[in-house]
């Protein structure tokens, strides 16, 4: 009985059964040599470290690995090419002829390889800069000129986040978000304090008799405006009245807002009595305008953090 082909089986008098095996030669795919011959390219990256470095303990270093694993890898190349690479004797290895000449081609495609991305980056580089709505509106904006003196030849994109969940995703080069600096992955250094007080229209703090000496329990009765405080780091009306030693009411038939500078508008308009960042509203910041018993918090301007040998662009500030 033929499996492969079903051709008729005189025989037995009977008609094979046709059941898709069959015997194969096979080779190595359609993958360049180099890659086929040493088996993994990482192993290149071990090489021309151990060589260009002189040690294979100092090549670990660099790296991030241990000199055993370093070892391993100059070995399992040796085996792939079937060359010897080093000379190994007396707790020292040098090149061999063939490792050197190897060396000499592996540092130039690095190099080649290394010196077109640093084109394609500085062709194609946009630094993104991630702030709050609030924040790019009120504080932001006046510097980006010199922001984007600062990086240069590359674009600059402002990336708006408005919940914590979207901070998190990342995906920026330096961020400025409000908190106490300490984010997982991420280094920072401080801006400025936070420095947050209520603020009314001339109208509102002269109905409710409201000045710069009255008492955080004398807003205890007046209209509030509230920003949804859900997933965000800004401080609430609840948190405020909390750092003066107060606890605020639930409110009824309140208002929540969704937007920061909405809320700074309902303010001046009249409709009640805002919790204001004093570096947002500072152009604001006359006598028309009431703003008792000032809060501080900090906020921080943040970047991704990286590991001292994969370099990342630099922040317009400083990168850490």
């Amino acid at each position: 009985m033929n499996p492969v082909t079903g051709a008729e089986n005189r025989l037995l008098g009977s008609y094979s059964i046709t059941c898709g095996y069959g015997i194969w030669i096979t080779g190595i795919g359609p993958v360049r040599p180099l890659v086929a011959r040493t088996g993994r390219l990482h192993r290149l990256a071990v090489f021309e470290a151990a060589a260009r470095l002189g040690t294979f303990t100092a090549a670990a270093r660099e790296l991030g690995m241990t000199q055993p694993a370093v070892t391993k890898h100059l070995r399992a190349l040796e085996a792939s090419l079937g060359l010897a690479l080093f000379d190994r004797s007396a707790n020292r290895a040098t090149l061999t002829e063939a490792g050197r000449r190897l060396h000499e081609s592996a540092d130039l495609a690095f190099s080649s390889v290394e010196s077109e991305l640093d084109r394609i980056d500085a062709e194609d580089s946009v630094f993104v800069l991630a702030a709050n709505p609030g924040v790019a509106q009120r504080w932001l904006v006046p510097y980006l000129d010199g922001l984007q003196q600062a990086v240069g030849e590359a674009g600059l994109r402002l990336w708006l986040f408005d919940r914590e969940a979207e901070f998190a995703q990342g995906g920026f080069d330096a961020g400025i978000h409000a908190g106490d600096g300490r984010w997982p992955g991420l280094d920072s250094t401080l801006l400025f304090p936070e420095v947050v007080v209520p603020v009314a229209a001339p109208g509102v703090a002269d109905e409710y008799g409201l000045h710069a000496d009255s008492p955080a329990d004398a807003l205890l009765g007046v209209t509030l405006l509230h920003l949804d405080p859900t997933d965000r780091p800004w401080m609430s009306w609840a948190g405020w009245f909390t750092h003066q030693g107060l606890a605020l009411p639930e409110p009824t038939r309140a208002v929540i807002y969704n937007n920061y500078a909405l809320v700074l508008q309902e303010a001046l308009a009249g409709r009640g009595v805002a919790l204001a960042w004093r570096h947002l509203i500072d152009d604001w910041a006359d006598s028309s305008r009431w703003g008792p018993r000032p809060t501080r918090r900090r906020r921080a301007t943040t970047w991704p953090g990286r590991p001292t040998s994969t370099p990342r662009r630099s922040s317009a500030s400083r990168h850490g």
